[in-house]
């Protein structure tokens, strides 16, 4: 059987190159074995005719899923012995859901990493010292006052004050083995072992949501997945992975993500008095690049290229970067109705209306009528023409 088939994962039937198509409900070893889940975790998974040896769900071109135990032998581990799928579960019991996730476990387990038993996983994960049990105290801050007041009740302790209040009395007043919390599920979190090794790790989360992953077959061109940046740690040391990625991005797509620090949350006031504020130093960046947008305009290329690079930028916050993207890509007349968009919320970030209503009329003129997102655009020209004329009231 070639390594890709098309398959129908409602059904659960394999197109096999040259023939019919044949039910893979009744082959041998059709799906992926569930024998070891426990009981109490079932209800977490989907049914076992979902996990399949093939695709992944709502994909038409099926690839024959790699288990852990196979991924093993083909990677590398980290230092301290954790392999790619192992750190992944790291991050998501960061989030102090796991195990039996509201949601259930999804298939990206299964179908992406190799893990069919999610639990028995971290149990393994506990057992060397990576998680372990999260106090019961830490979910007193989720509940409701009055459940809170309950727990005081049973326990004959006084229930006056603001939650905060009652909270601190049921930690200092309820020993952890003696807490009773209706319907608590323990959660597993990291420990201080496990948070060194998912920052040191810290690509493995990070190529998990790249935009710009790619399927490991290579049919789109050059690979760009969390297996091609294990093999680059044989030894397990990833430290370093920001520069090695960063570099990886800088080549690949023009901009190095993995080195750009995420802007700090802000108040919606304080962001839009700062961003009003530096609307003069934007505007003075963009005329000191008029050259450089000018050259830009003029190389090769329909703008798809400056498009995704202005995305990268904007991204990872470097706003004015982004922007000289956008209106190289603008310039070259690209018809994606993105690239108006995503350069008129930045233009209206900083309250740069004018310009903005001259990106929508670029917009408008490049991209074509018979595209449906093309309203979304018609719908900002409104938008803007509103604030232009308030400003002008104003005045």
């Amino acid at each position: 059987m070639g390594i890709f088939n098309l398959f129908n994962t409602k059904n659960g039937l394999i197109k096999l190159p040259g023939s019919g198509f044949k039910d893979a409900r009744n082959s041998p070893n059709s799906f992926a074995d569930s024998a070891s889940i426990a009981p109490d975790e079932r209800p977490y998974y989907q049914p076992d005719n979902y996990y399949t040896y093939y695709s992944y769900p709502g994909s038409e071109m099926a690839v024959r899923v790699i288990t852990f135990d196979e991924r093993k032998k083909t990677t590398f581990p980290s230092a301290r012995g954790l392999y790619v799928a192992e750190i992944m579960l790291l991050e998501y019991c960061s989030y102090g859901k796991y195990p039996k996730p509201n949601g259930g476990y999804p298939g990206l387990w299964w179908f992406k990493y190799g893990i069919r038993d999610v639990g028995h996983a971290l149990e393994s994960l506990k057992d060397r010292g990576f998680i372990h049990w999260a106090p019961k105290t830490g979910n007193l801050g989720g509940m409701k006052v009055e459940e809170l007041k309950q727990i005081l009740l049973n326990e004959g302790l006084p229930t006056n004050g603001k939650k905060e209040n009652i909270i601190n009395r049921i930690v200092d007043s309820i020993p952890e083995e003696r807490l009773v919390i209706p319907n608590y599920i323990p959660k597993y979190e990291l420990t201080e072992l496990g948070k060194l090794e998912l920052e040191e790790n810290g690509y493995v989360p990070y190529m998990h949501k790249h935009k710009h992953l790619t399927t490991e077959d290579g049919r789109f061109g050059e690979t760009f997945t969390v297996w091609d940046i294990n093999k680059l740690f044989p030894d397990g040391n990833a430290k370093n992975w920001r520069k090695v990625v960063g570099d990886i991005e800088k080549k690949r797509f023009g901009v190095d993500m993995a080195n750009s620090m995420p802007q700090e949350n802000k108040k919606k006031t304080d962001k839009k008095f700062n961003c009003i504020e530096q609307r003069d130093e934007v505007r003075a960046f963009l005329e000191s690049k008029k050259s450089e947008i000018a050259s830009g305009i003029k190389t090769a290329g329909d703008g798809f290229d400056e498009e995704s690079q202005g995305l990268d930028l904007k991204a990872t916050g470097r706003d004015k970067e982004a922007l000289v993207k956008f209106y190289i890509s603008i310039g070259k007349r690209f018809d994606a109705p993105a690239l108006y968009r995503e350069a008129a919320i930045l233009l209206r970030k900083y309250g740069m209306y004018e310009e903005e209503l001259s990106v929508i009329n670029a917009g408008l003129l490049n991209v074509p009528k018979s595209n449906r997102h093309r309203d979304e655009l018609l719908e900002r020209k409104k938008k803007v023409q509103e604030l232009l004329k308030k400003e002008a009231d104003k005045a």
